[in-house]
């Protein structure tokens, strides 16, 4: 990170850490919004990060927006920044302003048949936040973004394992509000939306690791600490390798991003995107698995910090794609190249 990353790695964990507690997290799965605490991130411009000065942005670019995303992961904020930070920057790609309030993000692609007109009729699941969204952002299988309004909708309530919200929205000759060409692939949301889920399982990672240390310094059994034991020496190695492995693939991934985004006819930054989130879901399973063996039964109960960590590792590690289907997507490229052009492949 360069000294203006740094800076902001900073501030948002230090914003994140002035309002983020159990209480906090406890009451907001209850009610899945905190507006004062919305507008507080909002004032700080942490959504608009990929937004440009002349929008009233950041501009800055998907490194800083790692950074925000790792830190939403860190600290299991139950807000959606990240999905209003790709929003955003899906707007400013297609030309368009920015709108005002919530977006919700539609994570499949929008069928050209449920558009007529300027209306869309459709149905759309697994929006995270839908019910508190005030537009919504999707892209159709002809290669446009769509900006639906929120009247004539329908909402189906759901939640994943961390109690997000994840409603099925019903689109009824919605209006729309925009539509506009956009040069990108029409599954972009599922590749962009993979990568900032790679850079919160960082996070929590990393969040995971610092409570098992902590944890295991302070506890003591049979007259000295757990971390004197060999046996939790070799499961914080494991932790901590885990979690390491993670973190850099994803930052990885998302300076290729700004190298070579995802739309260039040759090499771009797709490779990357798809390891980021194959090792990320891949690891979510032994990251949980030590850290909650290196607890022991109090990391299971709800008062305390792990388990909000760990839930939302658990839902992140299937949205936007698993290990499975992202695997699949390496090893059709590795068929592809062959033995011989593999590496100057992985290399160029």
């Amino acid at each position: 990170m360069n000294e203006a990353q740094k800076i902001l790695d900073e501030s948002v964990s230090r914003l994140f850490a002035d309002t983020i507690n159990r209480d906090f997290l406890t009451r907001i799965e209850a009610t899945a919004w905190d507006e004062p605490c919305w507008s507080r991130y909002r004032e700080q411009g942490l959504c608009e990060v990929l937004v440009s000065d002349a929008h009233g942005g950041m501009g800055g670019n998907w490194c800083d927006c790692f950074i925000i995303a790792r830190a939403c992961g860190r600290y299991a904020v139950p807000l959606p920044i990240p999905e209003q930070m790709l929003a955003a920057y899906l707007q400013q790609h297609a030309g368009l302003v920015p709108l005002d309030g919530v977006a919700g993000i539609l994570p499949q692609v929008v069928p050209s048949a449920g558009l007529a007109g300027d209306r869309g009729s459709f149905t759309a699941a697994r929006v995270p936040w839908g019910r508190r969204a005030d537009f919504f952002v999707g892209i159709s299988d002809a290669g446009e973004i769509i900006l639906l309004d929120r009247t004539n909708t329908t909402l189906a309530p759901d939640a994943n394992l961390a109690r997000e919200p994840r409603d099925t929205i019903t689109f009824n000759a919605t209006p729309l509000l925009a539509q506009s060409r956009l040069a990108l692939p029409v599954d972009c949301i599922r590749w962009l939306g993979a990568l900032l889920r790679s850079a919160q399982i960082a996070g929590a990672a990393a969040a995971c690791l610092e409570l098992s240390v902590r944890y295991t310094s302070e506890r003591e059994q049979f007259g000295r600490a757990l971390s004197q034991f060999q046996a939790i020496q070799q499961h914080l190695a494991e932790l901590a390798g885990a979690m390491a492995s993670v973190d850099t693939i994803a930052m990885a991934a998302c300076m290729t991003l700004d190298l070579r985004g995802i739309n260039e006819p040759g090499r771009d930054a797709k490779f990357e995107i798809a390891a980021a989130k194959c090792r990320a879901s891949e690891a979510v399973e032994p990251i949980t698995r030590i850290s909650h063996q290196v607890h022991g039964a109090i990391g299971f109960t709800y008062e305390y910090d792990l388990q909000f960590l760990t839930r939302r590792l658990w839902s992140w590690r299937a949205e936007f794609g698993a290990n499975g289907e992202w695997g699949e997507y390496l090893g059709q490229i590795a068929m592809r190249e062959g033995g011989d052009h593999l590496w100057r492949y992985l290399t160029a």
